[in-house]
C-alpha cells in the first residue's frame, strides 16, 4: 500500500509558478538518505505531482543522469578537473584548496557544498534558481563546442554554483559527473509515475510498453502527466527513436527447443555488436544495445545501408569482424576493437565488418513488431535479395525444422564457423520489444560442468590483493545481478579467478577511480568487500553451477534467507562496454538457470 503526502506548498515554486531547484535538491537529499524502495517511490511521486508538464521530462532526465535520452548523444562532458575550476571560481577558494577538500570528501558534490557554506566571495547579484535554470544550464554546457568551449562550460557551471545554496551546489556539481547517487532506476521512476496518478503501481506495465517503443522516459512522463495513460498507449515507432531490444531465454538442449516451439526457425548466434539500424532517405543512424548512437564508429555499414532502395526502415543485425581469406568470423575480442573512438578509418580497414541482419521492426511507415517472425523474415529477404557473401550487409542464415537432430547439426555447424551457438525463433511470434521470452531461445556452447550460458555481473566492489597479488592492489570482484522487479542489484558471486596480470592492473586502476565510501543505495548485500565502487561496469563470468547460499542475496526469500550463488565463478574477457548496469543478467534469469540445471 502506498501513502501520499502531497501537501501543496508555495515554497516549492517561485512567483512564475516554476519549481525551485532548492525544492528538488531537498527531495534529492531525502532520496539519498533512504534505502526503502516504497519511500523512494513516494518521494518521486510527490516531485512528479508538483512538477509542471513542461518540467517533468527535464526532472526525469536529470534523475536518469542525463539531459536527453542516450540515443540523442548529448553528453554534458565535464571532467573532475574542470568542475574543480568551476567550484574555485564560484566560491573564491584556490584550486588547491578545492582539490584538498575533494581528497577528504571523495565527492565533488560534498566538496562544493562544504565550500559554499563558507565561501570567500559572493556575487552582488544572485537569483533564485529554478529547475529549468539548472536544466537549461546543463544543456548549454552539453552543446558548447569548438574553440573556447571548455572555458565556456566552466563559466556556465560556475554561474549556477554562484547562485546555489550549499545543498543545491551538491547536486548541481554531481549532474555533469552522472553521480547523483539517488539509488533510482527506470522501473522506480515508472512506479512513481503510476503512484502519482493512481496511488499504486498498476500502470507501470502500460508505461513500460510505451517506453520500450520510444526509449525516452522523459517523453513518456510528459505525455502521461498531460494526457494520461491512454495517450502513452498510442505511442508508435518512429525512425531515429530506437526500440528497446528483444531478448532470448536459455535452454540446454535441442529437444527443449522443439518442445517449446514445435517447428522452429534456427539462426546462428553471432557474438559481435548488436546494432539497431535506422534509415530515412539518405540519413542513417546506428544504435547499440545500450541505445547509444554508434553511427560514426561504423562508416562502411552506414554507406551500405544508404544504398538500400528503401525510404524508411528499422532493422536489427549483428556486426562482426570477418576474415574473408579463412571464411571464418573473428573473435569477439577482435571485433570489439572497432569500438575505438579514434583511428576509425584505420580500424575499419584492419577489421572490416559484416552486418548479419536478423530482424525487421519497421518498413515504410508500417510497424512490423506485431507481425509473425516469418512475415518479418520474408520482407527482409525481399529487401536484401541482391546481397551475397561478399556484401557488407547479409541476411542471417536461417533454417526451419522440427527435428532435434537437425537443430543439433545446425548448432555444430555454427560452432565450426566461429559462432557461439544458435538462436531458435518461434515462427509465429511477434517481436517483443524490451522483453525476454520463449519467442527466442538461445543455445550456446558449454563444457561438462559448466552452466548453459555465461552470466553478466555488475561490479559493485573489489578486494585487496593478497600474496602474489599484493603488488597489483587487486584480488577479486564482488558481483551482482539485476532484480528488475525491485529495481535493485543483488549479490551472486565473489570472483577471484580468470584474471591475467594485465587485467588485475587495469581493474585496480579503473575501479580505484570509482571507489566510494559506503554501499551503493541500490545494492542489496550481506558481504562487505574491501572497497565499494559505483555500479558502472559489467563483466562476463562463467561458473560450474548455481547453488543456494546464505551469503548472497540474489533471489533470497525470507523463509530460509538463502540466495543463489555461482560456484567457482571465473572471469571471461574484459569490461562489457556495450552493457549498462541494468543490462546485467537478471535475478529471474538466475532462478530459471537454476531450475534448468536441476532438469
Amino acid at each position: 500500500m502506498f501513502t501520499k503526502s502531497y501537501i501543496f506548498s508555495v515554497a516549492c515554486f517561485n512567483r512564475d509558478d516554476k519549481m525551485k531547484f532548492s525544492y528538488l535538491a531537498e527531495k534529492f537529499n531525502e532520496l539519498e538518505e533512504t534505502t526503502k524502495r516504497l519511500e523512494m517511490t513516494d518521494i518521486l511521486a510527490e516531485i512528479f505531482e508538483k512538477a509542471g508538464s513542461d518540467e517533468i521530462d527535464k526532472i526525469v532526465y536529470l534523475i536518469q543522469g542525463q539531459v536527453k535520452p542516450p540515443f540523442e548523444g548529448l553528453d554534458i562532458g565535464l571532467g573532475e578537473k574542470y568542475i574543480e575550476r568551476a567550484i574555485s571560481i564560484a566560491t573564491g577558494y584556490s584550486r588547491k584548496k578545492v582539490s584538498d577538500v575533494f581528497s577528504e570528501t571523495g565527492d565533488l558534490g560534498k566538496t562544493a557544498s562544504k565550500l559554499k557554506e563558507k565561501e570567500l566571495q559572493q556575487s552582488l547579484v544572485q537569483k533564485e534558481l529554478t529547475v529549468k535554470d539548472v536544466y537549461n544550464g546543463m544543456i548549454r554546457i552539453a552543446e558548447a563546442s569548438g574553440r573556447g568551449s571548455e572555458d565556456l562550460k566552466i563559466k556556465i557551471l560556475a554561474e549556477l554554483l554562484n547562485n546555489a545554496s550549499p545543498l543545491e551546489a551538491r547536486y548541481i556539481t554531481r549532474i555533469p559527473l552522472n553521480k547523483l547517487r539517488l539509488g533510482v532506476g527506470d522501473p522506480t521512476i515508472m512506479d512513481a509515475l503510476s503512484v502519482m496518478k493512481k496511488n499504486d503501481k498498476s500502470l507501470r506495465e502500460n508505461l513500460q510498453r510505451g517506453y520500450n517503443l520510444c526509449s525516452d522516459l522523459g517523453k513518456i512522463a510528459k505525455i502521461f502527466k498531460e494526457k494520461g495513460v491512454e495517450e502513452v498507449e498510442k505511442i508508435k515507432i518512429e525512425v531515429f527513436n530506437p526500440i528497446r531490444p528483444a531478448l532470448a531465454e536459455r535452454l540446454k538442449s535441442e529437444e527443449g527447443i522443439i518442445d517449446k516451439h514445435g517447428k522452429t526457425a534456427v539462426e546462428g548466434k553471432y557474438d559481435g555488436f548488436r546494432l539497431e539500424c535506422h534509415k530515412k532517405g539518405d540519413k542513417v543512424k546506428l544504435f547499440s544495445r545500450r541505445l547509444d548512437d554508434m553511427t560514426d564508429m561504423f562508416p562502411e555499414l552506414v554507406e551500405a545501408i544508404k544504398e538500400l532502395k528503401i525510404n524508411e526502415l528499422i532493422f536489427e543485425g549483428e556486426a562482426m569482424s570477418y576474415n574473408e581469406e579463412k571464411n571464418k568470423f573473428r573473435s569477439f575480442q577482435e571485433t570489439m576493437r572497432r569500438r575505438r573512438k579514434y583511428e576509425v578509418e584505420e580500424m575499419s580497414k584492419k577489421y572490416p565488418l559484416k552486418l548479419f541482419i536478423f530482424d525487421l521492426m519497421y518498413l515504410e511507415g508500417k510497424d512490423y513488431t506485431n507481425k509473425p517472425y516469418m512475415e518479418r523474415r520474408k520482407k527482409l529477404e525481399e529487401i536484401l535479395s541482391e546481397k551475397n557473401e561478399k556484401s557488407t550487409l547479409r541476411i542471417s542464415e536461417m533454417k526451419i525444422t522440427d527435428d532435434p537432430e537437425e537443430v543439433q547439426r545446425i548448432f555444430e555447424e555454427n560452432l565450426s564457423k566461429g559462432l557461439e551457438g544458435i538462436i531458435a525463433k518461434d515462427p509465429e511470434a511477434s517481436y517483443k520489444a524490451g522483453s525476454r521470452g520463449w519467442r527466442w531461445i538461445k543455445l550456446k556452447k558449454s563444457y561438462e560442468g559448466e552452466l548453459a550460458d555465461t552470466i553478466d555481473i555488475l561490479i559493485v566492489g573489489y578486494y585487496k590483493g593478497k600474496g602474489s597479488r599484493t603488488k597489483f592492489g587487486f584480488g577479486g570482484l564482488l558481483g551482482c545481478v539485476y532484480n528488475r522487479e525491485k529495481d535493485i542489484f543483488e549479490t551472486v558471486a565473489k570472483v577471484g579467478t580468470g584474471f591475467t596480470e594485465e587485467q588485475m592492473k587495469k581493474f585496480s586502476e579503473k575501479l580505484g577511480e570509482i571507489k566510494i565510501e559506503r554501499k551503493p543505495v541500490r545494492v542489496d548485500s550481506k558481504i562487505e568487500p574491501d572497497y565499494w565502487v559505483e555500479p558502472k561496469y559489467v563483466v562476463t563470468v562463467n561458473a560450474d553451477e548455481i547453488t543456494k547460499s546464505p551469503e548472497h542475496t540474489c533471489g533470497s526469500k525470507d523463509e530460509d534467507g538463502k540466495g543463489y550463488a555461482l560456484r567457482f565463478p571465473r572471469l571471461e574477457g574484459w569490461i562489457r562496454k556495450d552493457k549498462k548496469p541494468e543490462d546485467a543478467t537478471t535475478t529471474e534469469e538466475i532462478e530459471k538457470m537454476y531450475e534448468l540445471q536441476l532438469e
